[in-house]
């Protein structure tokens, strides 16, 4: 995602880039949860000062915001030096400064305010981006070490129809099962189970509940996505049941106007991902480390799984020479 929305590729595990991002991309996750602050459900406390015994979540929110300031400025000044410098790769942040610094979008005006709008669009995909989908891949790596027999027939006709290539995003309408796979993964155990809470701009009913204008509107995600009524037996990790082309995808994106603008981009990520994983790799538990439980944290607007050890084990030398090569591009 660094890449993609500033042009910036991480050179190494512990790039002081990526560790800023990380810091506030789970401090926003986690700040987003309205159960975890009182101040969400008892409004006054906002006029508490800081200083104020039992006040420590408004210094809290003082240091995350600093964090998630840090987070939206320094990438994108890093990509603005870069263009600056002649340097910069294709990005969006690269692609919409430089349609700001033509003539039509001077003349529409403020060069200052166009680029702080830049600078937190790009701010918001990124976190919008990266940490789900580093949820979404736990998931599938915890349900591949789960069910060997589901990682070994995603296998087979991932080599049927791939051969000795990496995917490509057109292999999509090919692999109905492995389809049913990513599916199924976003149903049992889905990203965000409270989905992103919003608030209510009028009063209205809704099948005679009257919900109030400024009310705090939660999905139930997680209910939804474990109807039995919908998915029977919802705690069972099955893709076979959306080989029934009838049977609707969990609700996992949002609805309606507010549903999410990068449900395209992140469900083709999971898939380029967990393919080249799965053609390249085995994904198997760790020998000697405790076995992995199909548990998710709670505490966080993203859920993962509980921690746990992994293996990958290339499935020949071929394809670890195929995942090496594209590596070095």
């Amino acid at each position: 995602m660094l890449s993609c929305v500033y042009g910036y590729k991480a050179s190494y595990p512990h790039d002081p880039l990526v560790g800023v991002m990380e810091i506030a991309t789970e401090e926003m996750a986690e700040a987003a949860l309205p159960a975890n602050f009182y101040v969400n459900i008892i409004p006054w406390l906002k006029y508490v000062p800081s200083w104020f015994p039992g006040a420590g979540w408004k210094r809290k929110a003082n240091e995350w915001r600093a964090n998630k300031d840090r987070a939206f400025n320094e990438p994108f000044d890093w990509t603005k030096s870069q263009i600056a410098a002649n340097l910069a790769a294709p990005s969006i942040v690269n692609n919409l400064l430089a349609k700001m610094a033509n003539k039509e979008m001077r003349s529409q005006g403020n060069i200052e305010e166009e680029e702080d709008v830049i600078r937190w669009v790009a701010g918001t995909l990124l976190p919008a981006g990266s940490d789900t989908t580093v949820s979404s891949m736990s998931t599938f790596i915890l349900a591949m070490i789960l069910h060997p027999e589901i990682q070994t027939r995603v296998q087979k006709e991932l080599d049927a129809v791939i051969g000795d290539r990496l995917p490509e995003l057109e292999d999509r309408e090919s692999l109905p099962y492995f389809e049913a796979v990513l599916k199924e993964i976003m149903r049992w155990r889905p990203v965000g189970p409270t989905g992103i809470p919003h608030v209510c701009s009028k009063d209205d009913t809704y099948k005679g509940f009257r919900i109030p204008k400024g009310a705090i509107i939660i999905p139930n995600i997680w209910a939804m996505s474990h109807d039995e009524a919908v998915y029977p037996n919802p705690q069972d990790f099955n893709p076979d049941r959306f080989l029934d082309l009838e049977l609707p995808s969990a609700p996992v994106f949002g609805f309606g106007r507010r549903e999410c603008s990068g449900s395209h981009f992140a469900q083709s990520n999971l898939f380029i991902l967990a393919s080249t994983l799965l053609c390249v790799f085995n994904v198997v538990a760790t020998p000697g480390k405790p076995a992995p439980q199909a548990k998710t944290n709670t505490s966080s607007l993203i859920t993962y799984p509980l921690p746990f050890d992994s293996t990958l084990v290339p499935r020949s030398e071929s394809r670890r020479r195929l995942i090496q090569e594209w590596l070095e591009i």
